[in-house]
């Protein structure tokens, strides 16, 4: 091995896995020395069970480990048991009840292990200082993702219960303290992107808390992806609201050379509802623009026609694609609830706008829309409502249609006012050949009545 060229043992590195690299590097000095590089794999997940922040620390301050790490993902979610307990049974109520039971009470026993684990460690924003000189002393970090709606258990039944929002418990107080202290070490690198789920717009409402993310304006600045799920609460006054998201366009401001941007707003007090936005508010009723913005994607929000295609034809140079809508938090078995509404104009005035300015839009290759979408007054006569199943994910691979377009297994849903027809679902194919390549606007479905 010692006679091989340095390039051939780093290939043999390569297709070992961790048992192997660490045998093989006791084969020999040399294989020793070439083997230091492939002894962390390059993505570091820490979740509350383990004193992951230690290891971190450790990582960040050995000369020659430190530059493994390229990207970091803190998973703070936690487990509601009342719920989870039922939700696992019902999910394994065809299984003989011995296999059930043997199964069910493996999982939760390795589950109770971990929390207990858990509980003898300090909070998480308690070691924020650990957390902070280890984000010094990784100079090729590049990627954090912090999530909350992701297992932290490698146990198959709990991944299983934390797809079904209901599942999941959080405290907000804490999210956000555990939130501030990641932030607060983020300004020492420079990241190319973040992603967070679940993160409370309340955070961005008090001086204290604002000023961790101001601080960063150099760190975003980097930034070339970025992905924000907002968590409203239940109650925001207007003053409040108001403050909460002209903090978030600040942050959304600095991050001036984004080509992928991801918003999203998940109600979790009240699922169906979507979160009025005002993109003009939003970036302190500027023009402001992504001067590279290559993929938007907008969900669970309400707009206004203008102020919606305004923001889209402001990108038109540089957009290649564009989703609206989502999943949002609709359980496995249900239709996407995460779609956009229009609070002003319609669907078909939006769509056909975008379109005749399409000399705007040069480089736009790809179009999804999903979920809910509805357009006019609830004390109108009539307005647009349709449901729009997933056509691709959000990389833009196909999903294969499960014939599941909601509840009913003929995919159709009651409206939500009293007396609402179905509205049966459908695709945005129609809506994408007619941004892409023009023709006639698309014929999705009918008005509803709202008598």
């Amino acid at each position: 091995m010692d006679s091989l060229p340095v390039e051939l043992v780093r290939l043999v590195f390569q297709y070992c896995d961790g048992p192997s690299i660490r045998s093989l590097r006791l084969a020999s000095g040399r294989c020793a020395d070439v083997g230091y590089e492939f002894l962390l794999e390059p993505h570091f997940n820490a979740v509350e069970w383990r004193d992951d922040i230690k290891r971190l620390r450790a990582i960040a301050g050995h000369d020659r480990l430190r530059g493994s790490i390229r990207s970091l993902a803190f998973n703070f979610s936690r487990l509601d048991e009342y719920n989870a307990r039922h939700t696992t049974f019902f999910q394994h109520w065809l299984q003989e009840p011995e296999e059930r039971n043997a199964l069910l009470q493996d999982a939760w026993i390795r589950y109770y292990e971990l929390e207990e684990r858990a509980r003898q460690l300090p909070p998480f924003h308690a070691r924020s200082t650990a957390v902070e000189e280890a984000f010094k002393r990784l100079p090729n970090l590049k990627d954090v993702e912090i999530t909350f709606t992701k297992s932290p258990y490698d146990i198959d039944i709990l991944k299983e219960v934390f797809q079904v929002r209901t599942c999941r418990k959080r405290d907000r107080n804490q999210a956000c303290k555990n939130m501030n202290a990641i932030v607060s070490a983020i300004r020492h690198v420079r990241l190319a992107s973040l992603s967070i789920d679940q993160l409370p717009l309340e955070l961005f409402r008090l001086a204290d808390d604002r000023r961790h993310w101001f601080d960063c304006a150099r760190s975003f600045a980097s930034l070339s992806r970025l992905h924000l799920v907002l968590d409203p609460p239940r109650s925001l006054l207007p003053a409040a609201r108001s403050r909460a998201v002209n903090g978030l366009g600040h942050v959304l401001q600095y991050s001036v050379n984004l080509t992928h941007l991801s918003l999203a707003f998940h109600t979790y007090h009240a699922p169906l509802e979507k979160f009025h936005l005002s993109l003009q508010a939003l970036f302190c009723g500027s023009d402001f623009t992504y001067a590279k913005l290559t993929d938007l994607k907008l969900e669970g929000v309400s707009c206004a026609e203008d102020d919606l295609r305004g923001f889209i034809l402001r990108h038109g140079a540089t957009l290649e694609r564009l989703r609206l809508g989502g999943r949002g938090l609709a359980k496995p078995y249900e239709w996407s609830m995460g779609g956009v509404h229009l609070h002003e104009g319609s669907f078909r005035g939006l769509f056909t706008g975008l379109r005749q300015q399409g000399g705007k839009m040069p480089r736009l290759r790809r179009f999804h829309m999903e979920g809910d979408a509805e357009a006019g007054d609830y004390m109108a006569s009539s307005r647009e409502a349709y449901v729009f199943r997933a056509v691709t994910d959000d990389d833009w691979l196909p999903v294969p249609c499960s014939g599941k377009g909601g509840p009913g297994a003929d995919g159709k849903r009651r409206g939500r006012g009293e007396g609402v027809a179905c509205v049966k679902t459908v695709d945005c194919l129609g809506l994408e050949r007619f941004l892409i390549e023009g023709g006639e606007y698309p014929q999705l479905g009918r008005e509803v009545d709202s008598d």
